[in-house]
């Protein structure tokens, strides 16, 4: 066989290997996927109480590195979202939104931060009006861009105590 038609039928096979392998983002989320189903959701399938984020954290993260990191930050922060576990959430948020913001999905940011805008209006009306106004700025990365200018004049509002 000529040398030329080798290399062409060998570029042409890992081309198509390559080309036939899933991308790099999808066996990230097939790895996070895999870990929660065999870590996390047994472990929140035992728990009686608010789970101990701490210690699953603490697990996660020496068995998997930094992917356990993620899988541990995301868990805690939709987990405590969906119990609506205000405390639980404002601990993970920040970290996991500063470390993965930009990979974190869109719908996932936009409900994040609808989630905190709430929170932050909530805190306000209840008399934790810096806490509130702290709240909104920080939700500001994960909204739509579309809310930037509605959420901006929220804050204003709230600094002038003009918010009902």
């Amino acid at each position: 066989m000529y040398p030329f038609v080798v290399t062409f039928t060998l570029f042409c096979l890992l081309s198509l290997t390559s080309f036939a392998q899933p991308s790099a983002d999808s066996l990230h989320e097939q790895k996070m996927n895999r870990i929660f189903m065999e870590d996390v959701m047994p472990y929140l399938q035992t728990c009686d109480t608010t789970p101990d984020w701490t210690t699953l954290g603490k697990r996660l993260i020496n068995r998997y590195g930094d992917i356990g990191e993620e899988v541990h930050l995301l868990s805690q922060t939709i987990y405590s979202m969906q119990q609506d576990d205000w405390a639980n959430f404002s601990v993970a948020i920040i970290p996991y939104a500063k470390k993965y913001g930009l990979s974190i999905p869109s719908k996932q940011r936009y409900a994040f931060s609808d989630y905190m805008r709430y929170h932050a209006r909530m805190l306000y009306q209840s008399g934790h009006k810096e806490e509130g106004i702290r709240w909104q700025i920080l939700a500001l990365p994960l909204a739509r861009s579309t809310d930037h200018d509605g959420m901006l004049e929220t804050v204003e509002r709230m600094k002038k105590g003009e918010l009902e």
